[in-house]
C-alpha cells in the first residue's frame, strides 16, 4: 500500500525514472483532441461516459507526447490522440498515459512546472508511424529555422 505523499509524487517518480528516451523529443505547442477508450462511470447517475478534452502538446517525439493539461489523466489510461494535420486529416494514435505531474515545483528558471501528463504511443501503423515522422520532420525544422533567425537578428537598442 502506498503513503498519500507516495502517491503524489508517483507521477514525479514515473517521469524521472523513465530512462534513455528512444526518440528524439521536439518542444512544441501543437494542439489535440484526446479522448479516452474506456469508459468511466458517472458517480451521481451511474451512467458511463468517455472524456474528451482538447489539449495542446509541450514536446512530441515518435514514441510519444507531454501534454499540457490543469486536469491530468490518471497513469494508465489509454487514450486517442488526435493531431490535425496540414492536409486536414487527422492522425489518430492510441497511446496510454504513462505518468502526471499535478504537484508543480519550481524550475532552474524560476519558472513552474507545467501540469500535464505524458502518453506514449502504442500500435501505430507503418503508415502512421511514417506520418508521426513527417510531422516531427516539420516541427524541427521549424524549431531550427525560429532558432537560428533569432540568433540573427539584430538586438533593438532602445
Amino acid at each position: 500500500m502506498c503513503s498519500l505523499r507516495e502517491v503524489s509524487l508517483m507521477g514525479h517518480w514515473r517521469q524521472a525514472n523513465t530512462g534513455v528516451q528512444r526518440y528524439e523529443r521536439v518542444a512544441s505547442s501543437v494542439p489535440v483532441r484526446i479522448s479516452t477508450v474506456d469508459p468511466e462511470i458517472d458517480p451521481a447517475s451511474g451512467n458511463s461516459f468517455f472524456r474528451s478534452a482538447e489539449e495542446t502538446t509541450a514536446n512530441l517525439s515518435q514514441g510519444g507526447a507531454y501534454l499540457k493539461s490543469w486536469e491530468p489523466l490518471a497513469a494508465g489510461r489509454r487514450v486517442i490522440v488526435g493531431i490535425n494535420l496540414l492536409t486536414g486529416e487527422e492522425l489518430q494514435l492510441t497511446a496510454r498515459v504513462v505518468w502526471t505531474r499535478r504537484e508543480l515545483r519550481p524550475t532552474a528558471a524560476d519558472k513552474l512546472e507545467e501540469a500535464g501528463y505524458g502518453v506514449e504511443f502504442y500500435g501505430l501503423s507503418s503508415r502512421e508511424f511514417s506520418t508521426l515522422h513527417q510531422l516531427m520532420d516539420s516541427l524541427s525544422t521549424k524549431s531550427k529555422s525560429t532558432q537560428q533567425s533569432a540568433a540573427t537578428s539584430p538586438t533593438p537598442h532602445l
